[in-house]
């Protein structure tokens, strides 16, 4: 079992999140508020407990989604629903890949807007990055873009190699190209949840869309069991 601290300001975000969680699930996994150990805690504080082998890097995700809503002032009925929108990540063992209502959505939402240029990374390390990739490239292509070199690297640069999931990375997240917007509009058409992250090393107009690891939910025993 992990468990997270939070100040109770952020007690009824945690109980709508956590809710969301534990419904999306259908096993026994999932997080909760925790009643004995509040009396131990320090004033101002509740303590959230997960089961079913949440690790340390979700955990902390967990806590900046909740930090975000708050100093943001989101409505969390409104977060919850926008998570419904988002595709969840595939079994193990499944292969994560683009449908074809995702296909169409993103050749609909760049139709005609300028086509640009981009560049496409897939983790060498990953079984699926690669045919991952090729699934998103394909809607841009037909949408009239290019990829740098008309292939998908296979690479792991250090600035990004840690980062999971798919990202599209800009020089300065704060103001990235207009192409790069319009990448992350057009993904998010499709359900597709794609951030953008800083590698101050590249041009100011480059963009190139990463498919890193498969995020990571469970610990490595409890995906065993």
């Amino acid at each position: 079992m992990r468990r997270i601290t939070m100040k109770r300001m952020l007690l009824p975000l945690a109980l709508g999140l956590c809710f969301f969680a534990s419904e999306a699930r259908a096993d026994d996994s999932g997080c909760g508020l925790t009643s004995a150990p509040l009396l131990a805690q320090p004033a101002g504080s509740v303590l959230i407990a997960c089961v079913g082998g949440i690790n340390d890097e979700f955990g902390n995700q967990l806590v900046d989604v909740l930090n975000k809503m708050l100093r943001d002032r989101l409505d969390p009925q409104v977060v919850l629903a926008k998570l419904e929108e988002i595709e969840g990540t595939p079994d193990d063992g499944v292969a994560r890949s683009v449908s074809d209502s995702q296909r169409q959505a993103i050749v609909q939402s760049l139709a005609g807007k300028e086509a640009a240029q981009i560049a496409i990374t897939a983790h060498p390390g990953v079984d699926d990055s690669a045919g991952y990739a090729k699934d998103i490239a394909a809607p841009l292509l037909m949408a009239g873009w290019q990829i740098e070199g008309h292939q998908i690297r296979r690479a792991a640069p250090k600035e990004i190699e840690p980062v999971t999931g798919t990202a599209i990375v800009v020089r300065d997240r704060d103001a990235p190209p207009q192409k790069a917007v319009r990448l992350k509009a057009a993904l998010g058409a499709a359900h597709i949840v794609a951030l953008f992250v800083a590698d101050p090393s590249l041009a100011p107009d480059a963009t190139v869309l990463w498919i890193g690891k498969r995020p990571a939910l469970m610990q490595a025993e409890a995906a065993k069991q």
